[in-house]
């Protein structure tokens, strides 16, 4: 498995450099001033993000697709165990998976923080090197659309199956043959959010296709690409409009052909040219168009819930039962048992954290937050902050739980905060602890600002609380998703 360091922004770590050489070349400079300018330009720099403190780990797999062996390559940002982003399948242009898919790839993991695969639509070893070459390649596919939507999906499949890839928290992206291949991806009924297609064709050969698009469209065309005829530009509109397909369309003008691939040279004339207007413009239409599809996934994000397994979980204390079920970690009571915690496997210090929870009105729940499981302490009883669940008006405050303090939130008789809870809906909590500080918002309404001292709760695990019941009564449930956190480190 390889790992590069790769500058986010050449553009303006070529500003520092040149900046660095003007002040060193000025007569008035002095030498120990010189070497202060020098050394806030790299922090400035490290700040900015244009040296990543770890690049993305990457390798080439091998995997099959009807009958075939193929060579793909997986660009993995860091994570931990239980630790999930979105996945991006990316479809290579018709050269097949080369260099300028694998850049693209590594720079997905890099910048944006997501898993991504590119995939090999051609097979293994099968890699053009000639215009001729990647004219009959594309051909097969594009004359066989089920054989290329089988190498699709095929891939789809693969990057559902990497490490910190979130299996519904998908969208593809392709360049050229692979804008079109994303598009035919939809077009199969592929569970994905989105689909992005850059410099793509969009000719519609079975139009009653659209109606299986499930995820939105983005194309982003080159205004003056000659090889997307005028027909097939309404032929596609039609199709998306007669399936109420949520799409969208960004024409640069003076683009062509291949606007993102420098290797594509300057001549526009030829149909294909390389436009950096159009090539930095593309990257951020599509970035802003993750945010809309992966609201919590900003660079930094991670759910901590794939949805479908506890992966990155364990249960500490009790004899409640924790279970997924229909895409939410489902906790019910257990007869007779103390209170049950689901616990991370790793700790966290400082973070904010959301999730989104429905409990039954005759429970009171609660989220540990910088807990601790010592053998030490009560043989191993869950202890440390928790932010409580419940219908009564208590939600939302801190309780130092096992702790013998009782609540840690003293004050608890704010009205608009006591309200904040809906009994009988999904309520979504926001906390954020930074330091002594913990604060806490549920459905946007503050509840908590605990200011602690030196014997605060710095570092711990997060736990999903099932409260014990008594015998004779139950059982309650409650119900968590969407659980998101951000390290504040």
């Amino acid at each position: 498995m390889g790992c590069e360091m790769r500058p986010v922004c050449p553009a303006f770590a070529d500003f520092l450099l040149d900046s660095c050489l003007e002040l060193g070349q000025h007569p008035d400079m002095n030498p120990y001033r010189f070497i202060q300018h020098t050394l806030l330009l790299c922090l400035l720099t490290a700040w900015s993000g244009a040296f990543p403190l770890s690049a993305a780990q990457t390798r080439s797999t091998t995997y099959e697709s009807a009958g075939a062996i193929m060579e793909g390559f997986v660009a993995l940002p860091e994570l931990q165990e239980g630790e999930y982003r979105p996945g991006i399948l990316l479809i290579h242009d018709w050269t097949g998976l080369q260099d300028y898919a694998k850049d693209r790839a590594r720079q997905i993991a890099n910048e944006l923080g997501y898993v991504c695969f590119a995939a090999d639509v051609y097979g293994k070893g099968v890699r053009p090197e000639n215009p001729q070459e990647c004219g009959v390649q594309a051909g097969i596919y594009r004359g066989d659309r089920t054989l290329f939507r089988q190498r699709l999906n095929d891939a789809l499949a693969e990057l559902r199956k990497l490490p910190g890839c979130h299996p519904d928290h998908i969208a593809a992206i392709g360049y050229c043959f692979g804008g079109t291949g994303v598009i035919e991806l939809a077009r199969s009924g592929a569970p994905v959010l989105g689909v992005v297609s850059f410099h793509g064709g969009l000719d519609s050969p079975k139009p009653e296709d659209g109606q299986h698009i499930q995820g939105k469209v983005l194309v982003l065309h080159g205004a003056d690409d000659p090889f997307v005829s005028k027909e097939n530009l309404t032929a596609f509109v039609a199709e998306m409009n007669r399936w109420n397909v949520d799409w969208q369309m960004v024409s640069y003008g003076g683009a062509v052909h291949s606007f993102t691939k420098k290797e594509a040279g300057d001549n526009k004339e030829s149909g294909a040219a390389y436009n950096a207007n159009a090539d930095r413009r593309s990257w951020r239409h599509m970035k802003q168009f993750f945010t809309e599809i992966f609201p919590h996934a900003q660079k930094g994000w991670s759910s901590l819930f794939d949805g479908r397994s506890l992966t990155g979980w364990v249960q500490k204390n009790g004899t409640a039962t924790y279970e997924v079920q229909d895409g939410v970690i489902l906790g019910t009571t257990s007869e007779g048992s103390p209170n049950s915690f689901l616990c991370t496997t790793r700790d966290y210090r400082d973070f904010e954290l959301l999730f989104e929870v429905k409990v039954d009105d005759s429970l009171n729940s609660g989220v540990q937050i910088r807990s601790r499981s010592l053998g030490t302490f009560n043989d191993g009883r869950v202890h440390g902050p928790q932010v409580e669940i419940a219908t009564n008006g208590d939600a939302g405050w801190v309780y130092g739980e096992a702790l013998g303090t009782g609540w840690l939130s003293a004050d608890r008789s704010d009205e608009n905060a006591r309200a904040a809870f809906k009994k009988g809906e999904w309520n979504k909590y926001r906390v954020r602890a930074e330091g002594n500080h913990i604060r806490t918002w549920i459905n946007g309404i503050p509840v908590a600002d605990l200011q602690g001292d030196e014997n605060s709760f710095k570092e711990g695990f997060i736990g999903l609380q099932v409260h014990g019941i008594q015998k004779g009564t139950g059982p309650y449930e409650v119900r968590w998703r969407n659980i998101y956190l951000k390290s504040l480190e």
